[in-house]
């Protein structure tokens, strides 16, 4: 409801049947333009949407404005590790409390299992901060569908972050189908002139090389026909990013902003198989292939 809050202060002097109407328009505008997984605008439980791009490609700013989903922005390095201590925190639970993990679970309204558990996946994994303890007590416990939204801001320059991560995340009870990809695609150009006008800048070099990677990547991701359910089977959206050219951010005179035009193209629905790049029409093949590196071949 944030990116509509705006609409609300610009509106305050009109009358509430004028400002209900407006508001009713914009949200459909609004909604219209979110990219959506499993043709739900933001769902509650149970989504991992993974924001894949080379740095400076603007992953945050479709995040923010465009994606249809609220949930804890996760490290990487953060999934490993509960990743790889569930089982040591599954069988403490067992041995402390006499029962499985998830049925523990369901027996939360307890105080002193509240306090159990997060006492002892807060040991294991070493977690000092209360606030996210109870996240993953949450991912740990919770059933699959009421699991918290995870998102993932990674480059995915190879197959094996996919691997990993998905692997990962299938590991501690979130379901294929809603394990989603929105591939951020912006112009290496602009990238690289963004790059340059920032504080902390990543070395050019490097900077082109993880554009050229997530491009080869995601070819190699819509290629692997059934074998992609292997690692997921959500959603894929290729979210173009060049300001001015494929997304419109308006402010509102009191300092909101919404988004009013949006470019992305879904190559995969919820349980489908992937379009394959062959079949790609040619003006998208040539639109990726005018904004990524050099050397990967999109177009042909």
């Amino acid at each position: 409801m944030q990116k509509f809050t705006s609409f609300f202060r610009d509106l305050d002097e009109q009358n509430t049947n004028e400002r209900f109407n407006y508001i009713f328009e914009q949200f459909q505008t609004l909604e219209e333009k979110l990219i959506t997984f499993g043709g739900k605008a933001y769902p509650n439980f149970g989504t991992v949407v993974i924001m894949a791009g080379g740095a400076g490609s603007g992953k945050g700013f479709v995040k923010d404005n465009l994606v249809g989903v609220e949930g804890k922005v996760f490290d990487v390095d953060e999934l490993k590790k509960i990743a790889s201590k569930a089982p040591l925190i599954k069988k403490r639970v067992k041995d402390e409390f006499g029962v499985d993990l998830e049925d523990l679970s369901k027996n939360l309204k307890d105080p002193d299992n509240v306090s159990k558990l997060h006492e002892i996946i807060g040991d294991a994994l070493d977690i000092p901060d209360a606030r996210f303890k109870r996240f993953i007590t949450s991912v740990l416990s919770a059933a699959p569908d009421r699991k918290p939204n995870i998102i993932f801001d990674v480059t995915l320059k190879d197959l094996r972050k996919l691997e990993k991560l998905t692997r990962q995340a299938a590991s501690l009870g979130y379901s294929k189908e809603n394990i989603h990809i929105v591939w951020v695609v912006n112009d290496i150009e602009v990238a690289l002139d963004q790059n340059a006008k920032r504080d902390r800048t990543v070395r050019a070099d490097i900077l082109v090389n993880t554009h050229r990677g997530a491009a080869a990547t995601m070819a190699d991701i819509i290629n692997m026909g059934n074998s992609l359910k292997k690692y997921m089977d959500g959603d894929i959206v290729f979210a173009f990013n060049k300001i001015k050219v494929d997304s419109d951010l308006q402010k509102s005179e009191k300092g909101g902003s919404y988004i009013t035009d949006a470019n992305y193209f879904y190559v995969k629905r919820q349980g489908k198989a992937a379009t394959p790049q062959k079949k790609l029409s040619t003006d998208l093949k040539n639109k990726i292939a005018s904004y990524v590196p050099a050397g990967i071949s999109w177009a042909d």
